[in-house]
Order: C-alpha cells, then sequence, then structure tokens
C-alpha cells in the first residue's frame, strides 16, 4: 500500500482564499490529486496536516506561525500517523511546503536515524505511544556522531527491525517532494536583544543531509524569493548515498513555487513537476488530475515582501544563471521566461552578459541586481564615477566627499559609529554573527556610505551541520569593498548586488547613483561567456 502524508505551510490550510477565491497550496492538491488505488488496485491511503498556525485564538496562531512555534508537535503527530498506519511492504510518501517541507524533512531524518515505531508490537496504548514518540523524538534531535548505529531493545520495537537489530534505515521512504524548504523559526536573528529570548537550538535544521532511508528526494526552489528570514535550506548528497536527488529552480517567490495565490500560472508548473516526479516513482493520482493544471512560464509573478515583510530585511538567493537555455537545476519555465517575458512584467532576470557593462547603482535601493553573473576563478575589475548623498551629506563611492572638511550631517555617522562598536561587542559575547543594531551600517567593518558588491553565491556556504553552541553564523555571501576602483575574485559562481554602505532603516532620505563599470581582467584566463 502507497502512504502518503502532506504536511503544508505557515497558515495553510484547505480553505486558503485569495481575493474571494479558493487558494490552496500544492501540498493540498497533491492531497486531493491522489488516487483511491495505485496501479495494481491495491488502497493508497493519505494524510493531510494543516501548517502551523492554523489552530486557537488568533494570538496563537500569530505567534506559532511567525516564530514556528509547534514544529515539533507537527512532526511528532505525523510520525504517529506513520507508525500507526505502515505494515511492512509499504510505500512512503511525503510531501511539504515551506514549513511543511522542513517537518517532513526532519521526520524523514527522524526514520532514517531511529526507525519507524511498531505501536503493535511494542503492545501501548495511547499515552504509551506519545510518551515513546517523545523519547524518539528527542534522541532524533541529540546531536551524535555521525554512522552511529542504533539497536532494538527492550520492550519498544520497531518495523522491520529484528531483536537486536539496528534501527538505522530500517524502514525506507520512497519519496519526499517539497517545495521551497524554509528552515527559518523563532525570532529573526539579526535582532539582538529580542533574540535573547530565543534559543536557535531548539529549532535548528537538522537534515540539510538527506537520510540514508531515502530513496528520492525533490526540492522545487524559488528563483525570486527575497525575504531574509526565508532563506532556502538545500539538500546535502550524503557520501556512499545511491538514491536520486533532484532540486530545481522555477521562477516565482516562495507562493509562487508552493502555492497559495489564486493566479496558478507559475505554481502549476511546479506542482505538474513534482507529480510527475512521484509518478515516475510509483505515486498514482486520479485520472485526468493533471488536465486541470494549466502551468504558464508567464504567469504573476508575486511581490512577497509587501505588508509586515516589506519592514523586515530581504537578501538575495544564491541561484544558477538563468540563461535562454535550461539546465540541469533550472526548470525550463524560467529559461522560457528570461526569453518571452510577460508584457504585463518586463524583462525576467535579464543578464548583462557580455562584459565589460555599465549599471547604475542608486543610492536609495538597499539592493542594486546588476543582472551581472561573476564566475568562481575570474578575477573582475570594477570602476565607479558619479556622486550620491546620504541625507545632507555629499558622497562619491569611497564614502563621504569631504575635502578636507568636516560635513555637519556626518555627525550621525559618528553617533551610529559608536552603537556599531556596542554591536561588535554583542557579537563576540553572545555569538550571534547576525545581529543588526538599529541605525549602524549594514557592512560595520567597512566605510560609510562607500560602494559595496555582494555575490549571492552562499560563500562561505550556510551551516550545513548543526549550528555551533551558543552560536549563529553569519549571513553566507561574499561582501566586497569597491569604492572607485577595485579588483575582486569571487570564490563562487553568482549574480552581482551592490548598494551604499548606509544603515538599514536610513535609505530613505538617500539621493543619486554612481555607475559603476564591471570588466573582467585582462589577466584572467576564461573570460566569461555570452549568452
Amino acid at each position: 500500500m502507497n502512504l502518503i502524508l502532506c504536511c503544508d505551510g505557515t497558515w495553510n490550510t484547505p480553505d486558503d482564499m485569495d481575493g474571494g477565491q479558493p487558494s490552496p497550496t500544492n501540498v493540498r492538491k497533491i492531497y486531493n490529486a491522489v488516487a483511491d488505488k495505485d496501479a495494481a488496485g491495491i488502497k493508497q491511503d493519505a494524510y493531510y496536516h494543516p501548517g502551523v498556525g492554523t489552530d486557537g485564538t488568533w494570538w496563537r496562531r500569530a505567534v506559532e506561525g511567525g516564530t514556528g512555534k509547534g514544529l515539533a508537535d507537527n512532526i511528532k503527530g505525523a510520525y504517529k500517523w506513520l507508525a500507526s498506519t505502515y505494515k511492512s511492504g509499504d510505500q512512503i510518501y511525503l510531501f511539504g511546503f515551506s514549513r511543511g517541507a522542513y517537518t517532513v524533512r526532519s521526520l524523514g531524518g527522524m526514520i532514517s536515524k531511529c526507525g519507524l515505531l511498531d505501536i503493535k508490537a511494542s503492545k501501548l496504548d495511547e499515552e504509551g505511544t506519545w510518551k515513546a514518540i517523545e523519547a524518539i523524538f528527542t534522541e532524533y534531535r541529540a546531536k551524535s556522531e555521525a554512522g552511529t548505529k542504533r539497536k532494538q531493545s527492550g520492550k519498544i520495537h520497531f518495523h522491520n527491525v529484528a531483536p537486536g537489530g539496528t534501527r538505522n534505515a530500517s524502514t525506507l521512504i520512497q519519496f519526499i517532494g517539497v517545495w521551497d524548504t524554509v528552515g527559518a523559526l523563532g525570532i529573526p536573528d539579526d535582532m539582538g536583544f529580542l533574540n535573547l529570548l530565543d534559543n536557535p537550538e531548539n529549532h535548528e535544521f537538522h537534515d540539510t543531509t538527506l537520510g540514508s532511508a531515502v530513496l528520492n528526494a525533490r526540492h522545487a526552489v524559488a528563483l525570486d524569493e527575497f525575504r531574509q528570514s526565508f532563506m532556502p535550506t538545500l539538500w546535502v548528497k550524503p557520501d556512499g548515498w545511491t538514491g536520486t536527488l533532484k532540486q530545481v529552480w522555477f521562477p516565482g517567490v516562495h507562493g509562487d513555487v508552493g502555492g497559495g495565490y489564486a493566479a496558478t500560472g507559475l505554481s502549476d508548473g511546479a506542482l505538474l513537476w513534482m507529480m510527475n516526479e512521484a509518478k515516475s516513482c510509483g505515486l498514482v493520482f486520479r485520472e485526468g488530475a493533471e488536465n486541470q493544471l494549466r502551468p504558464d512560464p508567464r504567469g504573476v509573478l508575486h511581490d512577497s515582501a509587501s505588508g509586515i515583510f516589506a519592514k523586515l530585511k530581504t537578501r538575495p538567493r544564491a541561484v544558477p544563471h538563468v540563461t535562454a537555455t535550461p539546465s540541469e537545476d533550472l526548470h525550463s519555465s524560467a529559461s522560457e521566461r528570461h526569453r518571452t517575458p510577460p508584457l504585463s512584467q518586463g524583462r525576467y532576470r535579464h543578464a548583462n552578459a557580455n562584459l565589460p557593462a555599465e549599471v547604475d547603482v542608486f543610492a536609495r535601493d538597499h539592493w542594486n541586481d546588476t543582472g551581472i553573473f561573476l564566475q568562481k576563478g575570474i578575477t573582475y575589475t570594477f570602476v565607479a564615477k558619479g556622486e550620491w548623498t546620504d541625507g545632507t551629506v555629499l558622497c562619491n563611492a569611497d564614502g563621504p566627499k569631504d575635502g578636507g572638511n568636516f560635513q555637519a550631517g556626518e555627525i550621525a555617522h559618528l553617533a551610529s559609529s559608536g552603537l556599531g562598536q556596542l554591536e561588535k561587542a554583542w557579537k563576540w559575547s553572545t555569538g550571534n554573527q547576525q545581529v543588526d543594531f538599529w541605525w549602524t551600517r549594514r557592512e560595520e567593518e567597512l566605510p560609510w556610505f562607500s560602494l559595496i558588491g555582494v555575490i549571492a553565491n552562499d560563500v562561505p556556504p550556510p551551516a550545513q551541520q548543526q549550528t555551533p553552541k551558543n552560536g549563529i553564523l553569519k549571513l553566507p555571501h561574499e561582501v566586497f569593498l569597491i569604492r572607485s576602483k577595485a579588483k575582486f575574485t569571487p570564490k563562487g559562481d553568482g549574480y552581482l548586488y551592490c548598494f551604499a554602505n548606509d544603515a538599514w532603516g536610513a535609505y530613505g532620505n538617500n539621493r543619486g547613483s554612481v555607475r559603476l563599470t564591471v570588466a573582467s581582467s585582462p589577466t584572467s584566463a576564461n573570460p566569461p561567456p555570452s549568452h
């Protein structure tokens, strides 16, 4: 029998509406599409779990949805359903979106590491079952050396494990399919004082590495999501793992890929891809279910950094180079949208492919997307000309343009620099490298209002194991000082973004722009290709 477990994203339920129209996520649509029987006529059993922040009072829903509180209960609840339903020989399929993706990936890790509880053989009542699951979850969350063998012992039995046998990877998972996994939980790490109330060890992501029990894994990832608190958590393929893994990037923001909007042109594309991948691994859908989908690479691309999220920080993702030709990790819909963009929204991922290239960098923009894709190991030259202002302070790409004379507006810079010293001390004492005090420079070690370059390439890579004890790592991406002239050699491929080094909340009074010219250095052996 095929067992299908579907875990939805934050605040998502079957009754989701968008502008008065039904707008369920792709997780709910997968659940609705599952056929009653498989190809051999054997029953398929599906279970759907709403996302966190969907139960209780409005306050409880807001807190749980905003912080991810309750995810552990969702993982344990999903584990209980499988433990109660599974019989030897059954095929397990797991689907999730956003924090629901976090849930099923954690569930896959829990089963891989600890095995699947056999409630009947253990002769457990309801209370005993929950106690056993709590103990298994605690064991799963505990740090241990890779390859640690866990034996079955005592009165607690596990499926597919003989007495005294090894529980690791004893029950296999046929398929895990997720849309845009988000593992960010708790209070955002840049909020220094509030973050003291929040222990990162309570919600760190344990399963960036695929579990040994997983046979097939699929991940649809959003190219255009910009919210810093929605940074994606990609899978890492473990050494010796023999399953199949596909992580493919699709056009759109978080909800354009996982669903939840009434306009489904983009999300239908990611859903159809996932359905086809699951079908190839033995899952059966209702006849004609796929025909109801209307994938459109030129569908509406939404702005997710709106409402309350407009007040929070953004950060570009490390995405593959979007060109007119699809690749192994770039879905054809992204290339199609790039090649023939929608008239309603204009050019998509327009590239400055031929170097040298000139771009304007505006002082008011938190992120200036240059469209230039830089390549690992190639040395590039950067030259910036022009002037911009920080309030009343006249600046160029090097920072304040004093000419030997102090500008009155620089008093604010001096005061903020003092606060920046406190910020550095806070980072040292708490281990939180992401803390950012209000009115301090975005890059505290670099000059005020100087031109900064960021290569969105996840270098150094985000933590792929556990967060260091009592520590929060600095956000990835290569950051470098351009000023009026610089040379830089990236350590990884990625799109170039630029900004004036101001306090995050102080961009509203900035004016002007500088003209930046980017060229590959004549000393580079392999100049970047044109597209």
